[in-house]
């Protein structure tokens, strides 16, 4: 039994019970609103944190009250062995819920090993729902792929999946429709998401591509007289619609025009072993060399320093923006 501490809390009250991990800040894509195709440098090897160490994090983490995590990166699929990560998490740690976000062109491959490992659910970036238009986006994607990986983890029996669609003005604002009709017949969770100020995002906000979803949400809840809905899975800021008799929901992620600051209960831990607790601020606390040295009384001190540093809210709405990669943060 792993003793427990005073549950991990900010400075204005909020619990946090959710870790975000990411395990790799290398992708094999480069999608336009996170990594620009070159210039990025990536972290050398030696300062990624091993499967035993993430795993060392967590419990510590579990034992302030984090429960949850979802696996990021980068693309996590392309870190080695992945599954064996989700496994080693479902076994030697106390978390309830494993999830994990991926741009899906490796999910084919690895969807029945991450089931068999223990993976609960599952987000798959999906942009836009035509070929072309989607490799233009992701820069190297292939539509047919991501779409393969997403039927066979429903085969494998991950549930929920639910695609994030970032929506990005006068580019995939017109799939908007077939996006949401894709939720009567499949069992999908189908998100819509605001483009944030952070690296890229910050490049491509200035060229106009943000696109208030607020607004968007009305004229749909209009359309198809969409009503409030609930998911049975997930820690996000996320809110829920559903067509009256559908299969599957839509959601609406609004970080700037309904900004859900706070409600956050989450920090992040990078691959080379920093904690951010908040995505609009570079503020975070180093903590890989006390990660590495197994000093399991630092990472807590950490962890709770962290947790007191986390700001009330961003002020993107504002004109602050994040230069830090979101490749390197795991979003």
């Amino acid at each position: 039994m792993i003793k427990t501490s005073t549950p991990l809390s900010d400075s204005f009250g909020r619990r946090l019970n959710y870790l975000r991990i990411s395990v790799t800040d290398r992708c094999n894509l480069r999608c336009h609103y996170c990594m620009p195709v070159e210039g990025l440098r990536f972290h050398q090897k030696s300062e990624i944190l091993t499967f035993e160490e993430i795993v060392r994090t967590v419990q510590v983490a579990n034992r302030l009250g984090v429960d949850r995590a979802r696996i990021t990166g980068g693309e996590p699929l392309v870190r080695q062995d992945l599954p064996l990560l989700i496994r080693m998490l479902h076994q030697e740690t106390q978390l309830k819920e494993i999830s994990m976000t991926t741009n899906g062109m490796l999910l084919e491959r690895f969807a029945d090993e991450l089931a068999a490992a223990g993976l609960d659910w599952i987000n798959v970036s999906l942009d836009s729902l035509r070929e072309k238009r989607f490799h233009q986006i992701t820069r190297f994607g292939q539509l047919d792929t991501v779409l393969r990986g997403i039927e066979r983890a429903a085969q494998a029996g991950i549930r929920p999946i639910k695609l994030n669609t970032l929506i990005l003005k006068d580019f995939n604002d017109d799939e908007l429709d077939e996006l949401v009709r894709l939720t009567l017949e499949q069992e999908l969770i189908v998100r819509f998401l605001e483009l944030m100020p952070i690296g890229e995002g910050v490049r491509l906000g200035h060229l106009g591509s943000y696109l208030d979803l607020t607004q968007a949400r009305q004229q749909l809840i209009g359309r198809y007289g969409l009503v409030p809905a609930k998911v049975s899975r997930g820690n996000g800021p996320a809110k829920y619609w559903q067509i009256p008799g559908a299969k599957g929901m839509i959601g609406f992620i609004t970080p700037i025009s309904d900004k859900y600051c706070d409600s956050c209960n989450r920090v992040r831990l990078t691959s080379n072993g920093e904690i951010w607790p908040c995505l609009a601020y570079d503020t975070h606390v180093k903590l890989g060399t006390a990660i590495k040295a197994g000093d399991l009384g630092a990472i807590e001190a950490g962890l709770r320093q962290a947790a007191r540093i986390k700001p009330a809210g961003h002020h993107w709405e504002k004109g602050q923006v994040t230069q830090t990669a979101m490749s390197s943060l795991g979003g």
